[in-house]
């Protein structure tokens, strides 16, 4: 009897396992889709002033002071996704960057979040 029901939780505990496996990696894909979601909303409203790629580089994001964030630099990379977020839906305080709650969808602002991330090689891991 108890040989059996070991049978049986380990086929339980394999069987989830690989559910977990196949639906992260549905996950996976569908998240992939995204940034790429994102991407035309960055060029719409974000392009002007952090560049094409992402360095703060653009041409409105040079002339201002200070300049519109690096996505790559360190300090943008440590960010977490909820910071960034707030960032985007309300601004940024002593900057030119201006809130996009009430322009921009919440799905919108997490796709071009999700972009961003993809721009700047996702955040550091190390945090």
């Amino acid at each position: 009897m108890n040989m059996t029901l070991s049978r049986i939780v380990l086929v339980l505990v394999m069987g989830m396992a690989v559910w977990g496996m196949v639906t992260w990696s549905g996950t996976a894909r569908a998240a992939e889709s995204v940034p790429q979601k994102g991407q035309p909303v960055y060029e719409k409203y974000c392009l002007l002033c952090h560049g094409p790629e992402g360095r703060g580089d653009g041409p409105q994001g040079q002339l201002m002071k200070p300049p519109a964030a690096n996505f790559k630099s360190p300090q943008s990379k440590n960010k977490s996704d909820a910071e960034l977020l707030k960032i985007i839906r309300e601004g940024h305080p002593n900057s030119a960057m201006t809130k996009w709650a009430g322009i921009l969808s919440e799905e919108d602002m997490k796709q071009v979040l999700s972009y961003i991330r993809q721009l700047a090689g996702g955040p550091d891991k190390g945090l």
